[in-house]
């Protein structure tokens, strides 16, 4: 008899709500397509729901779907490998459920972490995640993040690198507006506080009072009443100079980040990893201001400028941006330099992640 063909099952949120972990699952699922494979896929998205009783009833009767199909699958002709995205919060009990019905029918798993939550703070569920996979490959964007894991849960397996750019494809080139009109200035994101929305507009705030013509065009779903009121209230004190474009995908983001001349990142959001925003930028060309906050350093290099997570961001991104409005050329060039650097060594450690999904290493 020959040997049995392997097919790849990827575990994870796939449908709504958009968000990073998604779309890296589907670019994960649409390149795998292109080089001729076919992985099923377990999707545990809560669909279109706020956190509450539907949102856990549908995770929770997904997971169970999931369960049942790893167990069935030990009574089909081919075997299987899977790659498990792991959650970041309450939902790693979910992935341990996943994992445990993994561990007892002797089916391979690996784990792709998106979270910098359990790496900070010691997760009793992560340890039990850890106890039950065994000798499991591991995938973190980031060597220091995989560095902190290693160091706090001591698991066992190979680690792969795969830093965000590898899953962007480079859209169209910044054009910027410095030239012809004011600065702009940009920030898509979730529009909530954790993530920077108030230090962006505060950035804008200082700019204007300096007497530098900006501008700054705000991108996402407003996440909580507070950012809402941020929002109205910035409205009425700017009008035409804040321009709030809602939630935007595919093409209508790669118009909005071929506009700017800057892109703000002032996140100090608590799972943060590397964000996909910031790569996006990159690769369009847009030098990004950023805190250095969890492992966001590492992708912005030298595409941008990196604020210090305990210093006035708005204050310094104002003093960068004032400094270098005779360096937009210069600045978009070494912003898509640092883009390519990433996505070619990320590209490597893609391909080994496939391959060890096809069962080939």
């Amino acid at each position: 008899m020959g040997v049995k063909r392997v097919f790849p099952v990827l575990i994870g949120p796939f449908s709504g709500p958009v968000h990073g972990v998604s779309v890296i699952n589907n670019a994960l699922h649409s390149l795998m397509v292109q080089r001729g494979f076919r992985p099923a896929i377990i999707d545990l998205s809560p669909g279109p729901r706020s956190r509450g009783f539907a949102y856990h009833a549908v995770r929770v009767a997904r997971t169970a779907w999931g369960v049942l199909r790893i167990l069935g699958a030990t009574v089909a002709p081919a075997r299987r490998r899977y790659v498990m995205h792991l959650d970041g919060g309450p939902g790693l009990v979910y992935n341990l459920a996943l994992a445990l019905a993994l561990r007892l029918t002797g089916q391979p798993m690996l784990f792709y972490h998106h979270s910098s939550r359990y790496v900070f703070a010691d997760s009793t569920v992560m340890r039990l995640l850890v106890m039950v996979a065994g000798r499991t490959p591991q995938v973190f964007c980031s060597e220091k993040m995989a560095d902190l894991f290693f160091g706090r849960y001591r698991p066992q397996g190979q680690t792969l690198l795969i830093n965000n750019a590898a899953w962007v494809t480079p859209g169209p080139g910044a054009d910027g507006r410095g030239k012809d009109g004011p600065l702009r200035l940009g920030f898509l994101s979730a529009l909530s506080l954790e993530k920077g929305l108030g230090r962006a507009i505060e950035t804008l705030r200082i700019l204007r009072r300096r007497g530098v013509p900006a501008e700054l065009a705000v991108a996402g779903a407003a996440s909580d009443p507070a950012a809402r009121q941020l929002l109205d209230e910035a409205s009425a004190e700017f009008g035409s100079a804040l321009l709030v474009r809602g939630l935007l995908q595919g093409r209508e983001s790669d118009v909005f980040r071929a506009e700017l001349d800057n892109f703000l990142f002032p996140s100090l959001y608590p799972h943060e990893t590397q964000s996909l925003a910031v790569p996006e930028a990159l690769a369009a060309g847009v030098p990004v201001i950023a805190y250095d906050h969890r492992f966001v350093g590492e992708v912005v290099g030298q595409g941008g400028l990196l604020v210090a997570p305990t210093a006035d961001y708005a204050a310094d991104a104002a003093d960068w941006i004032q400094a270098g409005q005779g360096q937009l050329e210069e600045r978009r060039h070494r912003a898509r330099q640092q883009f390519e650097t990433s996505r070619m060594e990320a590209a490597g450690q893609v391909d080994r992640l496939i391959a060890w999904s096809l069962g080939e290493t």
